[in-house]
Parts: C-alpha cells; sequence; structure tokens
C-alpha cells in the first residue's frame, strides 16, 4: 500500500486541478526541487568546486543507484540527455544493418532516425487501433529479414504495452537487434534491463520516473557495445588507465559532454522515493485505478480506445473526444492531453480514487 499522505504532501498536485497528464510530463516532488535548488545555491557559492566535487562523487552514487533500480551493470548505462539524444547517437554505429521493423504511429522520435538515416523500413500497423499482434510481427521479422526491432514498450497513444519478453526471446533467437524505448513506461512498472534480452534500453525521465527535463538513460549491453563501436564520444567519454586520460570506446561514449547535474539531483530523488515505497506496489497502484476507470467508462457517452480490460495495457487509457471535450475537462479543472483527437488518461502514484470518480463524473456529465 502507498501512503497518500505522503505522496500528496511531496507531490502536490497543480493546485486546484485534477492531473492525468503524466503521460506528457511527470510532476516533479518538492524534495527534488529542493535538492536541485542547494546544488545550485552551492554552484553559485563554491563554482568550479561544486561541479567537480558532483562529477567526483555524485555521478557515481547516481551511476548506482539507476544500476540498482533498473537492475543493470554500472558499465551498461549511459547519462544522457534525453531518448532523441541516445537513439541518434546509437544511430552511426548500426548503419551495416539495413532493415528495421517499426510499428506504425509509435512515437516520432523513435521513428525519425531511420527514415533520416535511409533505413529500409517496414511497418506493422494496430488491427484494431489498439492491438499490436505479436505474431504479425514475429512474421514480418522472418520474411523480411529484419535486423533491427525498434518499438516503445508502451504506445505513446493508446498505452498499449507489448510482452517485452516474448518479443525479445524472439529477437534473441533470429539474431535482431532489439532497441526498446522505455519512456512511456520507465517509472511506473518494474523493469529488469538484465534480466531482458533487450539489446539497447532508452527512456527520457520527464514523465513516468517524475524527473523533470534535461536527463535520460541508455541501457546497452556489453556484447552490444562491443559488436556495435560507438561513434561519438568527448572529453566526458575519456577515462583514466595507466595515469592517462585516453578515449577508450565504452558506455561513457555516449556522454560527450557535461549533464545537466540538477537535474540529475532530481533523477536521483525520484528514483530514491521509488525504490523506498516499491515499483511492485506503484504498479499495483496503478493497475487498481486503471481498472476502476475502465469498469466505470462505460456509464459515460465516451469511447474507450481498445477493449474494455487491462490487457496488455499500461497506465494510460484513450478515450475518442475531440478538443471540445478536452476544453470541456479543462473547464472543470481536469488536466489531461488530446493528440489527433484521442484524449490519454495518464494514471500515476499520486492519482487516488477521488481523481478517477471525479473523473468519470465530469465524463457522464458531458
Amino acid at each position: 500500500m502507498l501512503d497518500l499522505n505522503k505522496i500528496k504532501k511531496d507531490y502536490p498536485q497543480p493546485e486546484h486541478t485534477t492531473y492525468f497528464n503524466t503521460s506528457s510530463t511527470g510532476l516533479v516532488s518538492s524534495s527534488g526541487i529542493e535538492k536541485a535548488h542547494k546544488f545550485n545555491e552551492n554552484l553559485h557559492k563554491f563554482g568550479s568546486q561544486q561541479a567537480e566535487y558532483f562529477y567526483e562523487k555524485v555521478i557515481p552514487e547516481i551511476r548506482e543507484t539507476i544500476s540498482l533500480f533498473i537492475d543493470a551493470p554500472i558499465d551498461e548505462i549511459a547519462l544522457i540527455p534525453n531518448f532523441s539524444f541516445g537513439l541518434c547517437a546509437i544511430i552511426p554505429s548500426i548503419t551495416s544493418l539495413k532493415c528495421v521493423l517499426l510499428i506504425k504511429d509509435d512515437y516520432p522520435s523513435l521513428v525519425q532516425p531511420f527514415l533520416l538515416n535511409n533505413f529500409d523500413v517496414y511497418w506493422i500497423e494496430s488491427i484494431d487501433g489498439f492491438s499490436i499482434d505479436m505474431e504479425d510481427m514475429k512474421k514480418s521479422i522472418i520474411n523480411n529479414n529484419i535486423e533491427i526491432l525498434a518499438i516503445s514498450h508502451v504506445q505513446f497513444l493508446t498505452g498499449f504495452m507489448i510482452d517485452v519478453d516474448e518479443l525479445g526471446a524472439f529477437c534473441k533467437q533470429h539474431g535482431v537487434l532489439f532497441i526498446l524505448d522505455g519512456t512511456q513506461s520507465f517509472g511506473t512498472i518494474p523493469f529488469s534491463f538484465n534480466t531482458s534480452d533487450v539489446d539497447i534500453y532508452i527512456a527520457s525521465n520527464y514523465k513516468w520516473m517524475n524527473a523533470g527535463f534535461g536527463t535520460g538513460i541508455m541501457c546497452i549491453k556489453q556484447a552490444t557495445l562491443n559488436k556495435y563501436i560507438p561513434k561519438t564520444g568527448g572529453f566526458h567519454s575519456y577515462q583514466l588507465l595507466e595515469g592517462q586520460w585516453k578515449y577508450k570506446p565504452s558506455i561513457k561514449s555516449y556522454e560527450p559532454g557535461h549533464q545537466n547535474m540538477s537535474g540529475l539531483e532530481i533523477l536521483k530523488d525520484a528514483i530514491e522515493f521509488k525504490m523506498e515505497v516499491g515499483m511492485r506496489n506503484i504498479a499495483n497502484h496503478n493497475l487498481n485505478l486503471l481498472n476502476r476507470l475502465i469498469d466505470k467508462i462505460e456509464d459515460t457517452p465516451c469511447k474507450l480506445i481498445g477493449p474494455y480490460n487491462n490487457n496488455n495495457r499500461c497506465n494510460i487509457a484513450g478515450i475518442i473526444g475531440a478538443e471540445k471535450l478536452t476544453t470541456y475537462l479543462k473547464k472543470h479543472n481536469i488536466i489531461v492531453k488530446e493528440r489527433f483527437e484521442i484524449i490519454r488518461i495518464g494514471i500515476h502514484f499520486y492519482n487516488t480514487e477521488d481523481d478517477v470518480d471525479y473523473l468519470i463524473e465530469t465524463l457522464r456529465a458531458y
């Protein structure tokens, strides 16, 4: 069980609103803001001393915290600005591969780099506007000699969640490089990079991780790093070898420049909170609220995207609704996001049963 009083204190929803827009931007904790503010105060007072202390002492602590949280070896984790940077940085290393399988209507940041770099792109489309058929993906991989599968763990419009274990095992069996975008799932459901068959995992932290903008993580299996040598780097990619700073291709190749130090303070705080309360508890809380929403939304004039159950569904529920409905909800201080005439309702640990019930009551009155 989550301590909702503690959560409400540390993650207050925007004043006089009911917040269902974590799928766009997650709320940042009060304690995270305080730690970032303290960092900037010290930067103001001490300048380079603060920056040097951070790189020498705090960055290793942050790497270790992330390693524990996502179950990945430290030397397979890069601290990056965001998902887009990570994917664009890895693209030059995998141009020896040509055939990539993508999901139609997946997030543009995942799709566009492959189009811009002249990969042979094959597409899988949803069979019903929600589901993505696993067998269709497997057939396409075999029939089209697919070499790369790049897919979001959770589809940003509908909340459809793929089976990472099944898909990863299939990709491993057939020698397919498996790239997973975790931005819409990282921080809401438990995930182990170490035990998965994902080769490259990339996620921004500003959504379900509740860590604000300007930080992300990229995890790359060592075997993948060895096979696809990094083609990016900078001073912070250097390592102390035999008493000298030298460049050696590694996961740090993807950390070429100075990092968002105050943002990493917020990330560390967000991870420590999630580890304290337990990712399984967060996932169960979110699932219970999602089920409550799905059960009651049939009694409203609104149509849910996909089946009225939680099968293959993460924390996002999409309902059909144009700008008029979004405006109506905003007038009732309910914060959601409308994209392509789909209104996304994103449920996270700071939402409550009262929040869901208020949304349902408001939709019934529409």
